[in-house]
């Protein structure tokens, strides 16, 4: 009895030992979180939880998030390993830290701000003057930034307040707009009964990438492993996350609930927060370099970029790493590791093979390469087929499979590189089967695959109708072929042009090419992660050009087989057939020939005579146009002068009164003898500047219609005001506001032209707004640039051009003014002036916009020209 309760108590203590040991093997890393425990950092806890992290020989401690830490300078540092952060990461990188984001959670930000309904502000254009209650964070945040600055609201017009995380602030009024996270502040209002408006970046188009996972440089070029696997163990605990929301929600708040969250609150996060990480992509993680480039050129825009940063450095990319510096533990393995045992796909040249105990092929020279970088020898471990090689390595009888493809299934057991290399797929068939551009076109036919292949249910998902049969390498699927026990044979394209020049030229043919390709990695038992590490930097270190200089070697080598003599005496009798066929088709056509000259010969003469009739026809027709453009262009100017000469007796009507008055005071006083020196000359004085004014006056009409001979520089400002101040006083006359947005903006062209287009614009608007009888007449200018470009918006609210002719503005002699009143042609012609003379583009629309609080309806008419640099 006693010695059987010796026996366990000896049991336990091993077991304890062992357990002692192996957790001393875990290797300890650190987690920052960016925020205080809730839904955001699910995946990271269910990795810990679920022992995701474990699996890969990690040991996580997830660190609390407090104020006052600089947790960018932290990871560079290397006092923490991984932290999350946001967009703003960017701008750390121009600080000189060193940090590199691995992922990026959510592809749109969840960062939002928000507005109470009866606070008034539904829009963007309501925010100038108004409190905003944000972190320094939030405030900096580039989606927002752009959100706002895009809608012409300058952020010196707002007024910012320490954010005090308490949506209360908001619904009693001490803050008009909150930032806030989208899976978190709508649902606190919701509780609360308030109703509330949304201002979310990515409905304007800034979807900016949050939470990103981020390390040093330091940490990826000394321990490559560790963060790969982290990455990997994070990027599965997030997919559990999401796919067990209720069971992630109870482990939150039984283990990590610092903040008293409610169930349903987190499952209302979780579902939030699920939509940004699938918003547009279904990578869970991924970070495109043009997306980072697009948040970097935004910031830059805004000048917080101090100094220009490589992208490429700030995004972790396994292309770009060339580094082979091992860990002191990827060392110390090395060194107690006396060989590495490794399966191969045989019977696949020029890819791999085994010949005579052998390995063979292009993978067999790659596999030397990473041999000689490891300086470690790797031993074959002989297999007949693919299939013996898997099954071996999933046993752990091979610490490697030399080239393997990535599957969901495998996962389970192998840890795959970066893949190595691409091959594309084709389809085999007997020679005598026309080329096939689909697949899918193959109904009940029977294809062979040798069996374990990677791609092999992705086949019959997407060719249903076709029925897949599994061989155990390419001869037997080949064999199947010819004996018609099947219709064709899928394989890479080199293994299959391999064995056509070897042993099957005039028999078999490559009759399609797959969309698939398989990338080729090489796996490594997944529970040995430190030789994953090892073998993945290797194959990172070697570059492209020799794996393609090892590929073309194999690919393009000669392959010895023995002649086939019948071809001679079959290709001989082909070409004779051929050449009397040819003999014969000659003849043919040389008596055509002679015939279609004949006709050749009479349809030109008579197409001779056609081009001569049409030639005066043409010169008829171009002069009746020209006539016409001129009568046109003349018609405009009368219509301009008329127009001119109205304008010109709106300007003097005043001043020509007040000389009139004057000159009659005078007259009086002296009549009375009540005229002294005094009156006398400030009568005379006020008589003269008057009358310089309507000097004035005239040179700038004169000026309207000098005509301008060469192109030369202007500015905007200058030219509109220029153009409105011809036409103020009948404005005035018309109670007719006009409100300016103008930019000093330089354009080349004719100014006296354009002023001359801005009149016919302003004319034609204030005709139309002659019609408004009750309520304001206004008119708003505003020029602005884009792009390099001037644009030239005129708008005002006279109610519009009925959709059924705005289409017809511009043709020549339409009109929607009486006969009387209007020839048609105004606009017309200010289009052929700027389309032909200042090489530009004019359009006319309905719009509808707000101002003053109120809605109103009018014409918009844009003109867009290039602007001088």
């Amino acid at each position: 009895m006693k010695f059987i309760k010796f026996l366990k108590s000896f049991f336990y203590i091993l077991l304890f030992i062992s357990t002692i040991s192996y957790s001393q093997e875990l290797k300890k890393v650190t987690l920052q979180l960016s925020w205080f425990d809730q839904f955001q950092f699910a995946g990271y806890y269910m990795a810990k939880e679920k022992g995701f992290y474990k699996e890969v020989g990690l040991d996580v401690e997830i660190k609390p998030f407090e104020f006052g830490i600089d947790i960018p300078k932290e990871v560079s540092d290397g006092k923490i390993d991984f932290a999350v952060g946001r967009e703003t990461l960017i701008l750390e990188r121009t600080k000189n830290r060193n940090i590199v984001a691995l992922y990026a959670l959510f592809q749109a930000t969840p960062l939002i701000l928000i507005s109470t309904m009866d606070s008034g502000i539904n829009s963007i254009n309501d925010f100038s003057n108004k409190k905003i209650m944000t972190t320094i964070d939030d405030a900096s945040e580039v989606s927002l930034k752009a959100m706002i600055i895009s809608n012409k609201i300058k952020i010196d017009n707002l007024k910012f307040m320490k954010h005090t995380h308490n949506i209360n602030d908001l619904i009693n009024k001490k803050t008009d707009i909150i930032s806030g996270y989208i899976s978190k502040a709508p649902y606190e209002l919701q509780k609360e009964g308030i109703k509330y408006n949304i201002f979310d970046p990515k409905r304007y188009g800034f979807d900016m990438y949050s939470d990103m996972l981020y390390t040093s440089e330091n940490l990826i070029n000394s321990d490559l492993n560790t963060v790969l696997l982290f990455k990997k163990a994070s990027l599965k605990g997030w997919e559990y996350a999401y796919s067990n929301i209720e069971e992630s929600s109870n482990v939150i708040i039984n283990k990590y609930d610092t903040q008293n969250l409610k169930k349903d609150e987190l499952i209302y996060e979780a579902k939030e927060l699920r939509k940004l990480s699938y918003f547009n992509t279904v990578n869970l993680g991924e970070i495109k370099k043009d997306k980072i480039q697009r948040i970097y050129d935004l910031y830059n825009l805004m000048g917080l970029i101090p100094k220009p940063i490589d992208l490429d450095k700030f995004v972790f990319d396994l292309n770009n790493l060339r580094n082979l510096t091992f860990s002191e533990s990827e060392l110390k393995y090395l060194e107690q590791r006396d060989i590495i045992n490794m399966c191969v796909v045989p019977n696949s040249m020029p890819y791999s093979d085994i010949k005579d105990g052998k390995f063979v092929g292009f993978v067999a020279d790659y596999i030397s390469l990473i041999e000689s970088r490891i300086k470690k020898p790797i031993k074959l471990i002989e297999t007949e087929t693919w299939h013996d090689s898997l099954e071996l390595a999933k046993n752990k009888k091979c610490d490697i499979l030399s080239s393997a493809i990535w599957t969901k299934d495998r996962e389970k057991f192998f840890n795959f590189t970066k893949s190595y290399l691409s091959i594309p797929l084709v389809l085999l068939t007997k020679s005598d089967v026309s080329f096939i551009n689909n697949l899918s076109t193959l109904k009940k036919k029977k294809i062979s695959i040798v069996e374990d292949f990677a791609l092999i249910n992705t086949f019959k998902e997407k060719y249903k109708n076709i029925d897949f049969v599994t061989v155990k390498n390419i001869d037997e699927g080949i064999k199947k072929l010819l004996n018609e026990e099947t219709f064709g044979h899928i394989d890479t394209i080199s293994t299959s042009w391999y064995k056509i020049q070897t042993k099957y030229l005039t028999k078999i043919a490559i009759s399609a090419k797959l969309d698939e390709t398989m990338d080729v990695s090489i796996a490594i038992n997944s529970s040995d992660n430190i030789l994953y590490g090892i073998i993945q930097k290797a194959v990172l270190s070697i570059d492209d050009l020799v794996k393609n200089e090892i590929l073309n070697k194999w690919i393009f080598t000669e392959h010895k087989k023995e002649f086939d003599y019948s071809i001679i005496w079959k290709v001989s009798f082909v070409l004779f057939i051929l050449f009397l066929g040819i003999l014969y088709r000659q003849r043919l056509l040389k008596k055509l020939n002679e015939k279609l000259q004949n006709v050749v010969n009479e349809k030109t003469k008579k197409l001779k005579e056609i081009n001569n009739q049409l030639e005066d026809r043409i010169k008829e027709e171009v002069e009746k146009n020209l006539k016409k453009d001129r009568i046109l262009s003349q018609q405009q100017k009368m219509i301009s002068m008329g127009q001119m000469i109205e304008n010109i007796a709106h300007q003097w009507r005043q001043p020509l009164s007040l000389i009139t008055t004057n000159a009659s005071g005078i007259k009086l006083k002296k009549e009375v003898n009540d005229l002294d020196d005094e009156f006398f000359y400030k009568t005379i004085d006020s008589i003269l500047n008057t009358s310089k004014y309507l000097s004035n006056t005239i040179d700038d009409f004169r000026y309207f219609f000098k005509p301008q001979k060469e192109k030369e520089d202007f500015y905007l400002e200058r030219c509109c005001k220029k153009t409105i101040d011809l036409l103020s006083a009948n404005f005035i006359e018309n109670k007719i506001k006009i409100i300016y947005n103008i930019n000093d903006i330089k354009v080349n062209g004719y100014e006296t032209e354009l002023i001359q287009v801005l009149i016919n614009i302003f004319n034609n608007a204030k005709d139309a707004l002659l019609s408004v009888e009750n309520g304001n007449r206004l008119i708003f200018i505003d020029i602005t640039r884009e792009n390099g470009k001037a644009l030239i918006k005129i708008r005002d609210n006279a109610g519009g051009i009925p959709p059924a002719i705005i289409e017809k503005v511009f043709e020549p002699y339409f009109t929607t003014k009486h006969q009387h009143q209007g020839t048609g042609i105004g606009l017309y012609m200010c289009q052929e002036i700027i389309h032909k003379h200042m090489d530009g583009y004019i359009d006319i629309s309905n719009t509808e916009f707000e101002y003053n609080n109120e809605k109103y309806k009018g014409t918009l008419l844009l003109i867009i020209l290039d602007c001088v640099v």
